[in-house]
């Protein structure tokens, strides 16, 4: 498990987590999208992201919530070789703050061992 928050300027990239030996993942938030970059450290392939949606929570915790327009995101990919082959579930959730001008981005990774592809 990998967990990080991160306070960002749109437009901006960032490291949001390091998994050392696996990989790294950086994110660029944009106006209405965010932009994942999974950099594979392992001595393996990386198969490419799936399952990536962006979405707007249906539900909020109180009414005031909704002007931090919270969203998010969740994929899934895998990486390495043989006995060393992962795979990685991650879940990036986003909260602006118009005052500040920057978006605060959390990620969580789920990293178990994979079958050997």
């Amino acid at each position: 498990m990998l967990s990080a928050s991160k306070e960002i300027e749109p437009g901006a990239r960032a490291m949001l987590l390091l998994a050392e030996g696996l990989f790294r993942l950086d994110v660029v938030i944009g106006d209405d999208t965010i932009r994942t970059v999974v950099r594979n450290l392992s001595t393996g392939k990386l198969e490419p992201p799936v399952g990536s949606g962006y979405a707007i929570p249906t539900t909020l915790a109180t009414p005031g919530a909704a002007r931090y327009k919270p969203s998010g995101t969740r994929f899934a990919f895998a990486l390495g070789a043989r006995a060393d082959r992962v795979g990685a579930e991650v879940t990036i959730a986003l909260l602006r703050f118009a005052e500040r001008g920057t978006v605060q981005v959390t990620a969580q990774a789920i990293v178990r061992q994979a079958p050997a592809g």
